[in-house]
């Protein structure tokens, strides 16, 4: 017995593809322009990489909902034709693939497209894949799932004119809970938050938020909204950045510029505007459908039949902390922590067969690049976590220090300075050292860690209670060190974004004793209940620069080491050589 799928994930359709080969065949005839073509191929999800000739294509997932079948023609992608055999999850709940040949890249599409999964507006200048809190319909915190509205979002701006030739990326997220914002809504173009108002369910509605190397929080334009104008809104927002967004220069077109232009006052007078027409069009008022409820899936009889952990193990009861009750008694969601966030063919196999065996089918990515596996009964998490044990996907550090968040890197990415991604496993090499630093390390078990292997903060380094961004430092005699930007105190609370502080940079050899250097410094200098973020929110950078010591590169740069001119990942002997490309980010 196969549970079924219960949420509408189908966005594709065979055009869809029909229309790629054949512009495609049209670009490799010479009948259109490389410039034409790769804006083309941005829309499709089609990528272009450090490396030549090869592409990444990104995989979009709605609210990051993944059914089964997805997850096996992703395990039958990343076999066939994925570099290192994966994919990896981003932090806005789509699935990358890398290293393709463009000839591979329709056959890919088709595969995914009989799932019901598209590339389209996965890239390029469009309203980007639309995130939503992983928990949403088993929150217990929650005003009301927020999943349907998200879909019906989709659903309006896929494929929509208005909604894929913008004058850049355009970024939406839903939240439902009440205390935690999952999916950074605060960040986003456009951000709507659950709320109940007199018995009508709406949205606080947040715009032009962003990072990149100018972060900026959201703004509240509306306190309310009833969900019946959500559809409406959205529209007038989207449209409003089509019109008056930046077209000549791509570094300031995002939505938050617009607002930086106009000013809040002449950002709501131009709103307004397009909200007005709307209106008279008759589309302002677009009652949507909603689907029953969530219920428990059918039992499988399976789900308690095998081995299973026993209760008193103790990895076992550490794993339990990746554990979340729902709001459906008897019931949990499971969240699986990823290295990097990278899943591996056998491991997408796998999990087809586990949400299946144990959930309802489906499970749902996140933005800190882990999976959720919901509608888990309690009874089946020991048979669970020898499920995930079998298949190296039950680290107990999920959500934790250890769960560190990376962007590719410099290892497929143009714009990328460092390899972002071997400094997210040489911290967690570091982080798992015995020692007087382990105290620090488990007092410090909140804090999180996010990385970018440059400014554009990809890795969201700028909302991490410790985050870095590559850099690189010139020393004389044509040697370059690959270093890193160190930001501390950023993060998310109930009172909205906070961005975090520069501090100073550190080469990237000495990251590591970098980290538990600061770590030591939380452990000996907090205040009585002082949680990480907020006592690296108010430290003095002074403070913070004098407990790295040595970590930092003196500016005359004579404790300059042999190693400090190698990168992470890099052949210890190879002297690091920046090497940036031009980027599609903006193309």
């Amino acid at each position: 017995m196969v549970q079924e799928a219960r949420h509408d994930t189908h966005y594709s359709r065979a055009e869809d593809v029909e229309e790629f080969v054949r512009i495609l065949e049209a670009y490799e005839r010479g009948e259109i322009s490389a410039e034409d073509f790769r804006a083309f191929r941005l829309t499709r999800g089609v990528y272009g990489q450090r490396q030549a000739d090869v592409n990444m294509i990104r995989v979009k997932f709605a609210g990051g909902v993944m059914s089964a079948a997805a997850l096996r023609v992703a395990a039958e992608v990343a076999a066939e034709h994925a570099a290192w055999r994966k994919g990896h999850v981003t932090t806005r709940q789509s699935i990358q693939f890398h290293n393709l040949q463009l000839a591979e890249t329709p056959a890919l599409m088709a595969r995914f497209a009989a799932v019901g999964v598209t590339t389209v507006e996965a890239c390029g200048n469009t309203v980007r894949n639309i995130t939503g809190c992983p928990f949403a319909g088993v929150s217990p915190t929650e005003a009301f799932d927020v999943t349907p509205y998200l879909q019906a979002t989709v659903r309006l701006c896929l494929r929509a004119p208005w909604a894929n030739d913008l004058p850049r990326k355009f970024k939406m997220a839903f939240e439902g809970c009440s205390h935690e914002d999952h999916a950074q809504t605060a960040i986003n173009d456009v951000g709507f938050r659950a709320k109940i108002r007199e018995g009508v369910r709406g949205f606080e509605v947040f715009v032009a938020g962003g990072l990149s190397t100018s972060p900026r929080p959201g703004y509240r334009l509306h306190d309310f909204i009833p969900a019946d104008e959500l559809l409406g809104r959205v529209e007038a927002l989207v449209r409003l950045f089509g019109d008056l967004g930046n077209r000549k220069n791509k570094a300031r077109a995002r939505l938050k510029y617009v607002m930086k232009k106009l000013g809040e006052d002449g950002f709501r007078a131009a709103y307004d505007a397009e909200v007005a027409k709307i209106a008279e069009a008759g589309r302002l008022h677009q009652p949507i459908e909603l689907p029953p409820e969530e219920s428990a899936p059918k039992a499988r009889p399976d789900a308690l039949v095998g081995p299973a952990a026993a209760e008193d193990d103790p990895e076992y009861r550490a794993w339990l902390r990746c554990v979340d009750p729902q709001k459906q008694e008897g019931f949990a969601t499971v969240t699986v922590k990823l290295h990097r966030g990278d899943v591996t063919a056998e491991q997408f196999a796998a999990l087809a067969g586990i949400v299946e065996r144990f959930a309802d089918g489906t499970l749902r990515t996140g933005n800190r690049q882990n999976l959720m596996i919901r509608w888990v009964r309690n009874r089946a998490l020991p048979r669970l976590y020898v499920a995930l044990r079998e298949i190296g996907l039950a680290d107990a550090g999920a959500n934790t220090i250890h769960d560190i968040v990376s962007c590719p890197g410099a290892d497929t990415c143009n714009l990328a300075v460092t390899s972002s991604m071997s400094l997210a496993s040489h911290l967690t090499r570091f982080l798992k050292k015995p020692g007087a630093s382990a105290e620090s390390v488990e007092l410090a078990r909140g804090l999180d860690i996010k990385i970018s292997g440059c400014p554009n903060s990809c890795g969201q380094h700028h909302v991490a209670a410790i985050g870095f961004h590559g850099t690189v430092r010139h020393v004389g005699g044509g040697r370059q060190v690959p270093e890193y930007q160190l930001h501390l105190g950023g993060g998310f609370d109930e009172d909205g974004v906070h961005f975090g502080r520069h501090i100073v940079k550190i080469p990237a050899q000495r990251s590591g004793e970098a980290l538990l250097a600061l770590l030591d410094l939380y452990r000996d200098e907090r205040e009585e209940g002082e949680d990480p973020r907020s006592f690296f929110s108010r430290v003095s950078k002074e403070e913070v620069i004098a407990a790295l010591g040595d970590n930092v590169l003196a500016s005359d740069f004579s404790n300059l080491r042999d190693g400090d001119t190698s990168d992470l990942g890099q052949d210890p002997g190879k002297a690091f050589n920046v090497a940036i490309g031009a980027g599609e980010c903006a193309a």
